[in-house]
């Protein structure tokens, strides 16, 4: 880790409006992440077993249930000297995540809460894997 530098720092995990779902139906929520410039985050899927894919997760709630989310195309990454390019996400990225509200599920709002792992690195060195807490603002209508 580089010195006074947080990993938290690097990645930002941006606010998103509250999504509505009907009982019984589903919905797309978007999240949106930004990496800092300069630095990138292996993409899920993560081009190699020893690489730490950027991963979410979050926990379903009174009746609101949660897809696999669904991650962005990677963009090719290389650093000097590699026979091959990594995928990586860079600046702004944006996780999809399915939503489905059961039948019974009662009217009102709830926070999805978990969070967003990932490990964040530079053209020189790598920062230890971090998380940070994610929320997503669910209401079924």
């Amino acid at each position: 880790m580089h010195a006074g530098e947080a990993s938290n720092e690097v990645l930002q995990v941006l606010p998103s409006a509250p999504v509505e779902v009907r009982a019984g139906g589903s919905a797309e929520a978007r999240l949106a992440v930004l990496v800092k410039d300069g630095y990138h985050v292996q993409a899920n899927p993560a081009s190699g077993n020893f690489l730490v894919p950027l991963r979410l997760e979050l926990k379903a709630r009174d009746g609101v249930r949660l897809g696999r989310p669904i991650y962005p195309p990677g963009q090719p990454y290389r650093l000097p000297g590699m026979e091959g390019d990594w995928t990586t996400y860079q600046g702004r990225v944006e996780i999809v995540v399915p939503l489905v509200a059961d039948a019974s599920a009662r009217k009102g709002t709830r926070s999805l809460a978990g969070a967003l792992h990932y490990q964040a690195c530079d053209a020189r060195t790598c920062l230890f894997p971090a998380s940070v807490p994610v929320s997503l603002t669910v209401k079924v209508v």
